[in-house]
């Protein structure tokens, strides 16, 4: 009898511990509560975002145990699908220690699996592929996907076809589980997957004390990646093997590598190459330096594999290299440092590959993570890419995520300085181009011709923020002195202005582009002031009608407008001895300059104005005869006598230049 009640305890105490919860961490009973939620509504196909090392596994082993006691039957399988040996056995021991009673079996490769005789059956999606037609959609109750972001492949697909819950309604709940719910090729998980019911990230995590903290080093290599091929999202490898494989890059990451040891007492590095050939490259540098290291790439033999990742847990292995085997489904706590050797545009393989450090282990407190990346870095996703920093170009070393945070602050500041910057920019050039169409409505067409439209406006906005003429270009300064000048002047060419002074006479001033060394602060060319003096009627049958002499040259043309004053004083001194009349006024304020234009001066100016513009309607589009027409019925004596006067001098310039201010006081641009 004693024995019986032995037995009978024994019993109890096996089925208590069976079914007694584990101890989760908050968060993964969290997950695991909003998945039992979503089930119960009759949502059945959700992902859980979880961080590498947030113990996704753990969750959902878990998860398998309190979806089946709210099934209440007898029978009640689950199908877990991985696409990695290490994945497969990791899931089957982690469901063993925490349910040992469970049945659980293998379909992958030699393992084959008896479906009746399995609570657990964690799956090969290769294998499995391979042998759906020894299960039937009744066979399972509950799919868990780990490694989820995979789901949308063919062969994902094809399987939950098969189990009837590849699209939704199905009856099956389908739970998929990632670090990275992305794709690189851009295939929506949507297709699979209806709604992400819990994310929980690798800055959460770290904040929350449940992953290590890093710290985190840039390298600059000084490739360019700029030419670097690219498949879908990323870097073809082949491609990326030609920069990052060679002899400069591979010293770099070396010496790089021992001042960290050095500096850190680092003992398990886990490297990322790009390819076998990088790694094999890598390897035999680090080993014949004396450093403790070895590979797993694709091609080598699981037994193999297995041996040396035992080496590295146990320390007899320093630095552990692999492309591309241990992004996804290793559990290696102890390791302290990793070296990203292979540069990416895919951030869930940025933050893959920075997971595989973060786990905490007694043996660490940091993990550092160094990235190597090149001069141009264009698309390329880096460390400051996990707390929200986007195109960062400058170095960290040995920097934590609360560094990376104020880093994002401070230049979330400097953004937001720009961008007020950029609105008061902006305003101003608003401000500015208000002030030049008032500007432009009081200025006669001909005034407009002293000089080219673009400068005018560029003077007339400055003039409205600063009346300070220094730093002010020629052109600038040019519509200061000859617009803003009290006398008559006109243009008539490029660098030509002239004015009317006594008895047929007139004053010019030209611009000649300087050549060699400018001796004026922002200068370009030199000016020359020469008055010409009309000679004798009889003279003009030689063709000559003026002798010019010039009276000075600067290429400061304030001194010249100076020498213009000069000259009007004593034209009045020499004009008052004995004068009854009035001196004569040579400015624009004369009174009869604002008389109407005289018929005659209409009638020429009209005529010349329409010849040009019926020659090259092409180029004055946007004013019309009647424009013109309006513009001369408007015209005030002076402004006739400064065109009759320009026309003298060179006859078809003033007109095209008054033609197109014309189109400019029009429709201003």
């Amino acid at each position: 009898m004693l024995k019986g009640l032995i037995k009978h305890s024994l019993k109890f105490l096996i089925t208590r511990r069976f079914y007694s919860a584990p101890v989760l961490r908050d968060y993964q009973q969290d997950a695991i509560d909003a998945c039992i939620k979503s089930i119960k509504q009759g949502q059945n196909r959700i992902g859980v975002s979880l961080a590498t090392g947030g113990g996704k596994t753990v969750i959902f082993s878990n998860l398998i145990d309190q979806v089946r006691r709210l099934h209440k039957t007898p029978i009640f399988r689950t199908l877990i699908l991985v696409h990695r040996r290490e994945l497969a056995l990791q899931a089957t021991r982690t469901i063993k220690k925490f349910f040992p009673n469970f049945r659980v079996n293998i379909e992958m490769g030699k393992y084959v699996c008896e479906v009746n005789d399995s609570d657990v059956i964690v799956a090969s999606v290769q294998s499995l592929i391979r042998r759906l037609d020894k299960y039937t959609p009744g066979d399972i109750n509950l799919i868990i996907i780990d490694e989820a972001h995979h789901a949308v492949a063919d062969s994902y697909v094809k399987i939950l076809d098969h189990f009837n819950v590849a699209k939704p309604g199905g009856i099956i709940p389908v739970v998929g589980f990632s670090a990275t719910f992305e794709r690189a090729d851009h295939r929506a998980l949507s297709n699979v997957m209806d709604e992400i019911v819990y994310h929980r990230g690798i800055v959460e995590m770290i904040d929350d004390k449940w992953l290590c903290e890093g710290k985190f080093t840039t390298v600059n290599v000084d490739v360019d990646l700029a030419n670097v091929d690219s498949n879908f999202q990323d870097f073809r490898l082949d491609s990326l093997s030609q920069v990052m494989n060679t002899k400069e890059v591979s010293e770099a990451i070396l010496k790089t590598y021992l001042h960290k040891q050095q500096e850190h007492d680092l003992k398990s590095t886990l490297l990322f190459g790009v390819d076998i050939a990088h790694v094999n490259t890598l390897n035999d540098l680090f080993t014949k330096n004396g450093i403790k290291s070895n590979y797993v790439v694709s091609t080598t033999k699981d037994t193999y594999r297995d041996d040396v990742i035992r080496d590295f847990r146990e320390g007899k292995i320093n630095v552990l290299m692999n492309c591309g085997i241990f992004t996804e489904g290793t559990d290696i706590p102890n390791i302290d440092s990793i070296l990203l050797c292979r540069p990416t545009k895919s951030r869930p393989l940025l933050v893959q590959m920075v997971g595989r450090g973060l786990r905490l282990h007694d043996t660490k407190k940091y993990c550092h993570i160094i990235d190597f990346v090149g001069s141009s870095n264009v698309g390329v996703v880096s460390i400051p890419t996990l707390t929200g920093i986007d195109a960062y170009d400058g170095e960290l070393d040995d920097a934590t995520l609360s560094d990376l945070r104020e880093l994002k602050e401070e230049m979330a500041l400097q953004a937001e300085k720009k961008k007020q910057e950029f609105i008061k920019d902006e305003e101003r050039k608003l401000a500015m181009e208000e002030s030049f169409q008032n500007k432009l409505k009081d200025v006669d067409a001909l005034e407009l011709t002293l000089t080219s439209y673009d400068d005018f406006k560029s003077f007339i906005q400055r003039s409205a923020f600063s009346s300070n003429i220094d730093g002010l270009s020629d052109s600038q300064k040019e519509v200061k002195f000859l617009h803003s000048s009290q006398y008559p002047w006109v243009k008539f060419s490029a660098g030509g202005w002239a004015l009317p002074i006594q008895y047929g006479n007139h004053l010019r001033i030209y611009k000649v582009k300087k050549k060699g060394k400018i001796t004026h602060e922002n200068s370009t060319g030199a000016y020359t002031l020469k008055l010409y003096r009309k000679i004798p009627y009889m003279n003009e049958n030689l063709g000559v009608k003026f002798v010019p002499r010039t009276i000075i040259s600067s290429v400061d043309l304030l001194q010249i407008i100076g020498k213009v004053e000069e000259l009007f004083k004593e034209l009045h001194r020499k004009e008052l001895p004995d004068r009854v009349t009035p001196v004569k006024n040579y400015t624009k304020f004369a009174k009869w300059r604002t008389q109407p234009a005289t018929v005659k001066q209409q009638s020429f100016i009209k005529k010349k104005l329409l010849n040009e513009f019926n020659k090259h309607q092409e180029i004055f589009q946007g004013i019309s005869h009647l424009d013109i027409e309006r513009y001369v019925d408007s015209l005030s004596k002076g402004n006739g006598s400064n065109i009759l006067f320009a026309i003298s001098i060179a006859p078809v310039y003033p007109i095209r230049a008054l033609l197109q201010a014309l189109k400019y006081k029009k429709a201003p641009q």
